[in-house]
């Protein structure tokens, strides 16, 4: 019966693990909302904007891109951490608008050994899912 229970403890955690994950992540990142304007030649559908922030993970999916023109349909679509350029196509060639983007950024810079152990949590997780499941195997073959 003890196994039985550590069995449904690990699975109660293994369905927990998804929110446990986006919640840390939302814990060690902060939104920025950044608007650039930004004229384009003919023949010219990207732009390179030097972002305030660094990109949250260096990762293009952290970034949201808004244009007030109704002809654009901007993406992320690159970014380069050295330089904190991204990289933004999909805009509309010899016109003028105003870009927003919504992006991540590390939100524990100031507090390295939060984002250290915030980092951490998802194998204390698996570790824990693990446990769980040898204490399960430890407990059904134990015969006293």
């Amino acid at each position: 019966m003890k196994s039985l229970s550590l069995i449904i403890g690990a699975i109660c955690v293994i369905l927990l693990l998804g929110g446990a994950l986006s919640a840390i992540n939302d814990f060690r990142s902060t939104s920025v909302v950044e608007q650039y304007d930004i004229t384009t030649g003919a023949g010219v559908v990207s732009a390179n904007i030097t972002l305030v922030h660094e990109l949250f993970g260096d990762n293009t999916l952290s970034a949201t891109v808004s244009s007030d023109s109704t002809n654009d349909t901007p993406i992320a679509y690159t970014y380069t951490s050295s330089t904190r350029v991204l990289m933004v196509t999909g805009i509309d060639e010899s016109s003028t608008r105003r870009l927003t983007i919504d992006y991540k950024t590390d939100g524990l810079w100031d507090y390295p050994g939060a984002s250290l152990t915030a980092r951490m949590w998802p194998l204390m997780l698996g570790l824990g899912v693990i446990g769980l499941v040898v204490a399960a195997v430890i407990v059904a073959v134990k015969r006293d």
